[in-house]
């Protein structure tokens, strides 16, 4: 081999990292085999040196020894056929083989049976204080005498305001968590109502027939009765005494003189919902069975009903009442075949006018407190409609828009409230992000969101005290909320 091309392949090997010392058995390696690379001649001279390290060691002996251990097979399953189950036979469609549907009875004894056990009402008698209280604030007394003494006090005024002065002191409302907010029932409220006095205080029915009274301020004041055996769907005050009508078919009366819940009405053809007090003496129910029932609860008997009993079926299940202050010969109710009743007391037969504003069931619909004339109502077909009743004979439909109102099967229907000094704003609670109560005005605009950091529910019940002063809301959880601009009480 040229020496030319020898120094040029030891440049190359030093390029490597070969040390001199043994860079000339490598060069040996290269010259029996001219045709390796620099590369595979310094690799043939490691394998060299390695097979000549384990001869030395001996292990070159022990090789032949080794066993190789192959990897396990898999184990083949033999397949065994099993007999196929027998089928059953098939359903068929009843409707395509011209059967007729059962329809529903409410006086099948299967259907009674089921009802009368699990909405059995408590006993008709009076319920004395101690035996139906369930949680009492160490001082219950102010909560008796503020109620005991409305009777001497001034009622909060409903004198009609600026829109713009109204949304002010609005944004000035806040909440105090040590002070405002407390769990008013173990469940999830279903009906919320304000004493009308100057002094704030929160009345509030859950699901499971409890009757919470709140009285906010420096002390709380919390008080939990439970005089119903089922959902309290309509609870209201009068100037005196607190009402309430449950799914348990009971109408009750709280006096707070003597510490009683009294049974006013009994009745065992459904559920009670809403509720209004005309007077102390006569009051009004919305029944499951579509009639609005009047009671007298002097002598503990049922008055009237509107509709007649045989035009029941037409006006569905009621789920709302209201009462028009302005007129009381008229009133409104709504029901789960989307609609909303105008009725006259002076005829208990037909109402003056039914409105088809929407499309599934109507939670609520209430007139204004200025003049009688405007109608808000909510529904569950995501609608809000503003109406009209100035003319006593006719719903007409001003407006109608969207909201979210599906609130599902564990939470209580939303419900429309006006502001006490207006007919231009109402609130209701809202299923947006952040959890918010929604200021609405009748152009179908958001006047203002209302949120707190202490809210993280959705706002089912909201209600304005008559003095505007505070905004009241309940949730699913039994916990009651409120907005205010000063030191309630």
């Amino acid at each position: 081999m040229p020496k030319a091309k020898e120094s040029q392949f030891k440049d190359e090997l030093k390029l490597l990292g070969v040390d001199d010392n043994i860079l000339e058995e490598i060069m040996e390696i290269h010259r029996q085999k001219p045709d390796l690379a620099p590369y595979d001649c310094k690799r043939q001279y490691n394998i060299k040196k390695n097979e000549e390290k384990l001869r030395a060691l001996n292990l070159f002996s022990s090789k032949p020894q080794m066993k190789v251990i192959k990897p396990a097979q898999p184990v083949k399953r033999k397949w065994t056929h099993k007999p196929a189950a027998p089928l059953e036979p098939s359903r068929k469609s009843a409707r395509l083989a011209g059967i007729t549907p059962l329809k529903y009875n409410p006086d099948l004894e299967e259907f009674k049976k089921a009802v009368a056990i699990k909405r059995t009402p408590k006993p008709a008698v009076k319920l004395s204080f101690d035996d139906i209280v369930d949680i009492k604030s160490d001082n219950a007394e102010p909560i008796f005498s503020a109620l005991k003494d409305s009777r001497h006090c001034k009622m909060a005024s409903t004198t009609k305001r600026d829109t713009s002065s109204i949304l002010q002191q609005i944004s000035r409302f806040h909440i105090n968590p040590d002070k405002h907010i407390t769990k008013l029932c173990k469940n999830r409220i279903s009906s919320i109502a304000l004493h009308p006095g100057n002094k704030l205080i929160v009345a509030g029915g859950s699901k499971t027939g409890e009757v919470g009274l709140f009285m906010p301020g420096q002390k709380k004041v919390v008080i939990r009765l439970a005089p119903h055996s089922d959902i309290v769907g309509g609870i209201q005050f009068s100037k005196e005494k607190l009402f309430t009508a449950s799914y348990d078919g009971g109408i009750r009366m709280f006096d707070p003189e003597t510490l009683q819940f009294d049974q006013v009405f009994s009745w065992s053809d459904g559920w009670l919902r809403q509720i209004n007090v005309l007077d102390k003496n006569i009051v009004m129910a919305a029944s499951a069975n579509g009639q609005a029932l009047k009671i007298d609860v002097r002598e503990n008997k049922q008055i009237c009903a509107y509709p007649s009993k045989e035009n029941v079926k037409e006006y569905g299940s009621l789920w709302g009442l209201d009462h028009n202050k302005f007129d009381m010969n008229y009133f409104l109710t709504t029901s789960n075949n989307a609609k909303i009743s105008a009725w006259d007391h002076r005829n208990t037969k037909h109402p003056v006018d039914v409105d088809r504003t929407h499309e599934k069931t109507v939670s609520s619909a209430v007139f204004d407190p200025i003049k009688g004339e405007k109608i808000v109502s909510i529904a569950y077909d995501d609608q809000v409609s503003i109406l009209e009743f100035s003319s006593k004979s006719k719903i007409t439909k001003l407006m109608k828009f969207f909201h979210a109102n599906n609130t599902g099967r564990f939470l209580t229907k939303f419900q429309a409230r006006w502001h006490p000094a207006s007919d231009e704003l109402f609130v209701m609670g809202s299923m947006a992000h952040p959890r918010r109560v929604e200021i609405y005005n009748v152009q179908k605009q958001v006047e203002m969101k209302l949120s707190n950091e202490n809210i993280g529910s959705i706002q089912s019940l909201v209600q304005f005290h008559d003095s505007g002063k505070a905004l009241v809301c309940g949730n699913g959880s039994g916990y009651c909320y409120i907005f205010h601009e000063r030191e309630c009480n």
